[in-house]
Parts: C-alpha cells; sequence; structure tokens
C-alpha cells in the first residue's frame, strides 16, 4: 500500500510559523493536487515530505517507512530550479543517474526523450526550459520510487510539452502502487489526472481525499477552491 501520512507537522522558518499541526492521510496510487498562495509553504511541504528539509514536531509515512533517510529513499523530487552541470549532455546525465541509483530504468529514460522529443546527444545548457523540466521528470521517473513530489512545471510550457508531461505522469501512475504530488498553478492542465487536494491555508489544510465525491457533494468544481488561490 502506497501510504502517504502526515501527522501534527509544526514548520517555523525563523519567526514564520508554515505549518501549524499539519495532518492528512491518502493511501493507494494517487495523484494529488497541492495548493495555496504564494509564500503558503507547499515548496517547503514537498521537501519535506521527500527528505531535503527537516521540521521540529510531528510524523510523515511513505509507504511503511517515517525516517528522513527512508523518505528520501522512497521519493523523487522535481522542480524548475534543480538542474545539472551544463556540459554535460542528456545521455551523460543519465548514465549517471544510472551509476548513482541502482534501480534507475535507463532503457525507459532513453525512450521517454525520444518519445518527448528531448535529444540526448544535446548539453543541458543547450536544452530548452522545456526540455530541461522534461529531462528532469524523466529521471525522477526512471529511478522507480513510489513517490514523486513535483513543485509547479507546468505553468510554463507550451501545450506539445504539457501534453507530454501529463503522458509521462499518466504512466508513473499505472506502473503499479505510486502516489505523485504536485504544486501548481497550472490545475486545469493536470484536472483529469487529479484525484485529492491539499489546500493550505492559515497554516493548515483543507484536505478533499476524493475529489470526485467532493464535487457532487459541494455541487461545485475545484475550479471554485482553485480561484481562491489565485493564478498569479
Amino acid at each position: 500500500m502506497s501510504r502517504f501520512e502526515v501527522k501534527g507537522l509544526h514548520k517555523k522558518y525563523g519567526q514564520k510559523l508554515l505549518f501549524n499541526n499539519l495532518s492528512f492521510r491518502f493511501d493507494d496510487n494517487r495523484f494529488i493536487v497541492l495548493l495555496g498562495s504564494n509564500g503558503s509553504g507547499k515548496s517547503t511541504l514537498l521537501k519535506i515530505c521527500s527528505g531535503l528539509v527537516p521540521f521540529s514536531e510531528g510524523t510523515i509515512m511513505l509507504g511503511n517507512g517515517q525516517e528522513r533517510i527512508d523518505r528520501a529513499h522512497n521519493s523523487s523530487f522535481v522542480a524548475e530550479h534543480v538542474g545539472f552541470p551544463g556540459y554535460l549532455t542528456a545521455e551523460d546525465i543519465l548514465q549517471q543517474q544510472q551509476k548513482l541509483y541502482p534501480h534507475f530504468d535507463l532503457n525507459q529514460a532513453m525512450s521517454y526523450c525520444n518519445e518527448m522529443n528531448v535529444p540526448t546527444q544535446t548539453k543541458w545548457f543547450a536544452l530548452s526550459t522545456g526540455q530541461r523540466y522534461l529531462l528532469s521528470l524523466i529521471i525522477a521517473i526512471s529511478t522507480q520510487k513510489p513517490f514523486l513530489f513535483i513543485d509547479e512545471l507546468l505553468a510554463n510550457l507550451d501545450t506539445v510539452k504539457k501534453e507530454a508531461m501529463q503522458r509521462i505522469l499518466t504512466d508513473f501512475l499505472l506502473e503499479g502502487s505510486r502516489t505523485i504530488v504536485m504544486a501548481t498553478h497550472a490545475y486545469d492542465d493536470v484536472e483529469m489526472l487529479a484525484d485529492g487536494v491539499i489546500f493550505i491555508e492559515n497554516q493548515n489544510a483543507t484536505i478533499i481525499n476524493d475529489l470526485e465525491t467532493w464535487r457532487i457533494e459541494q455541487g461545485t468544481s475545484l475550479n471554485d477552491l482553485f480561484a481562491r488561490v489565485g493564478k498569479t
């Protein structure tokens, strides 16, 4: 079971309290959209869950592991600012990842690059922004980890690359017990994939565990909730 649980999470940056007793739980393979205004702590929450940032109180479970090293082992984190040495080609980067991660599927990664028009012989610095985002996502998925945390990748992509990214994410969800948590300001682009929501507001969160049931019960769409966040 792909258990994703946060219980009693407290996190401060200096004097600013980001989370106060934040708790939620999702089971099985899910696509969870993370919403919140700028500065609400979305990026920090993703980094905490993936083991990149510590926290002061609470527990986080990814699968059966709750230690920081367990979370790092079981998850991948993808963000706009994550990069690689500019002089390496895409293929060099993929081969490097294969050496770092024993379960990295190089054949799958190369196949995705071919399918998504990411040129493997082009150096990182020469790739377009969209190609860099796709390559970063391909690497994260090809490490074969069950949890994928994504910090806003869709907003600056053209339609073709958005569709390519959607296909990659769909494949990821279909391969066994997997969970995606994506912070985004481009909800419309993942609406058909999402089935759960974490809406951070006032140091805590509104949780929608079953998005389809929520739509029926509320008689409204998630776009109404999303409008409260704002798209800028």
